[in-house]
């Protein structure tokens, strides 16, 4: 099991490191307004699944194709989406600006309860975040702590779509792929 979990570990970081060579693919948008401090972070999170499914799922159609370049998969459908603001108040330091938040979702044609988790931070003045997203089953284990799925952290501008993935759970079970979008708003 924990052999799994640092394998879906690694592979969610692959990806991420990835995506950040491969700028193009997002659609990050440079904010003209650096040198101000960042109040409010908005993500959204769009949970997709990638296995068999050949059909086109209108909720995803302006992914599909980033998720086609990425991965390898037969078809992808939507299975949630969340979005919650996260405020930034500054550290103990002053240097930085730090948030955190958390939603409990229920995909759909699933009975298994997943929490996403987001902490977010940013340096003063900078216009970027650094968000660290974790997606884990809420149901807890013999360890009392939920089982991570997928953990990344990529450092994001205002408007950027990052793509993160994750393995199998089980054979039986399909990938998981996290999409990401952050709007920043400045003071």
């Amino acid at each position: 099991m924990y052999e799994m979990v640092k394998r879906s570990i690694r592979c969610a970081l692959m990806v991420a490191f990835a995506l950040g060579v491969l700028a193009q693919v997002t659609n990050a948008q440079e904010s003209n307004r650096t040198g101000e401090d960042i109040q409010n972070v908005l993500l959204t999170f769009h949970l997709i699944q990638a296995d068999g499914f050949t059909g086109d799922d209108p909720e995803i159609s302006d992914v599909v194709n980033e998720l086609r370049r990425l991965f390898n998969f037969e078809g992808y459908r939507l299975l949630s989406t969340s979005a919650f603001n996260v405020g930034l108040v500054p550290s103990s330091s002053g240097a930085y600006l730090r948030g955190d938040g958390s939603q409990r979702i229920v995909p759909s044609n699933s009975e298994v309860p997943l929490t996403i988790m987001a902490e977010v931070s940013s340096q003063r003045s900078t216009g970027v975040v650094r968000t660290t997203a974790t997606l884990t089953d809420a149901r807890l284990h013999s360890s009392n702590e939920p089982l991570p799925l997928l953990e990344a952290s990529v450092t994001m501008r205002d408007g950027q779509r990052v793509m993160l993935g994750t393995a199998r759970r089980s054979a039986g079970e399909p990938v998981l792929i996290l999409v990401v979008t952050t709007r920043i708003d400045l003071e």
